[in-house]
């Protein structure tokens, strides 16, 4: 006889109805499945339920300090504005050739922090694809640092700004790469560089195969409060540095799926303080 779920468990089972894994996605059965995982204890599932309903100030104790006070979690998924979470915000073309545009007020101050709070403990030395393989690698283009979140490692919160993405891009969230917060210290950089994958290189052939070219760059900046850092099209003579919560996204290809090589850009470092951002990139195939 099976014992009892788990917490943790149930807390997959949510992921998974938000991000339609294996089974359809459905917010609602999402939410419930959350609710009942913060009742069992699960510490991410009672901080995103706290987040979802708005009240901030006990989603970040709670995901500081991973411990609960008795609490009256039905009355937080009750609580929970879905049509709030799924209102679009304003969109503004920077550039139609190349795309380019900007998202004002894309995420609340409360969601980047949030952001940055989740990833701070998990951060890594940032990596690229390699050319030859594929694979992840370490190159001398970047210095930064960075965190990944998976489908089972991430939050209902994380999900339902990748569906406002979907939204903002008229793309898919099944073509999402795992999003990634990128940390930034004073003097660290991301080199001129593409987003899309080469099919000159036996790894990037592999990548397209595998999961279609990478077709969009969406950047959200999740802080302001330093100097520096802008993120620079040298070929176009722009930079761009958006305030928390606002956002730049742009087409790596032309409208025929062609590599779009007016899109090299840079990560430029920040002379004084501290940049995060979270990158999504998005897969599409012609």
């Amino acid at each position: 006889m099976e014992g009892p779920i788990s917490a943790e468990a149930v807390h997959l089972m949510a992921l998974h109805a938000g991000e339609g894994v294996g089974v359809p996605q459905d917010w609602g059965t999402a939410l419930d499945l959350l609710l009942r995982s913060a009742e069992l204890g699960w510490p991410l599932a009672q901080a995103s339920l706290a987040g979802l309903a708005g009240e901030w100030a006990l989603a970040r104790d709670l995901l500081k300090d991973n411990a609960a006070a008795s609490h009256d979690w039905s009355a937080l998924r009750n609580s929970i504005d879905l049509a709030a979470w799924f209102a679009l915000p304003k969109v503004g073309i920077v550039s139609a050739s190349p795309r380019i545009a900007v998202v004002e007020d894309c995420a609340s101050p409360e969601v980047c922090d949030w952001l940055i709070a989740r990833a701070r403990t998990r951060l890594g030395p940032a990596r690229v694809f390699d050319l030859l393989s594929g694979g992840p690698a370490h190159e001398p283009v970047r210095d930064n640092s960075e965190c990944h979140f998976g489908v089972d490692d991430g939050d209902l919160i994380l999900q339902l700004l990748r569906s406002r993405i979907a939204a903002v891009t008229e793309l898919f969230v099944t073509g999402m790469e795992a999003p990634a917060v990128l940390h930034y210290t004073a003097g660290q950089r991301f080199l001129p560089h593409y987003d899309f994958l080469d099919d000159t290189h036996p790894g990037h052939v592999t990548e397209i195969a595998k999961g279609g070219q990478r077709v969009l760059t969406f950047l959200l900046s999740l802080n302001d409060d330093y100097e520096g850092g802008e993120t620079q099209f040298p070929i176009l003579g722009k930079r761009y540095r958006g305030r928390r919560g606002n956002a730049l996204f742009f087409w790596n290809v032309e409208p025929d799926g062609t590599p779009d090589k007016r899109l090299l850009h840079a990560g430029l470092p920040p002379t004084l303080g501290e940049k995060w951002m979270l990158s999504q990139w998005i897969r599409g195939r012609f």
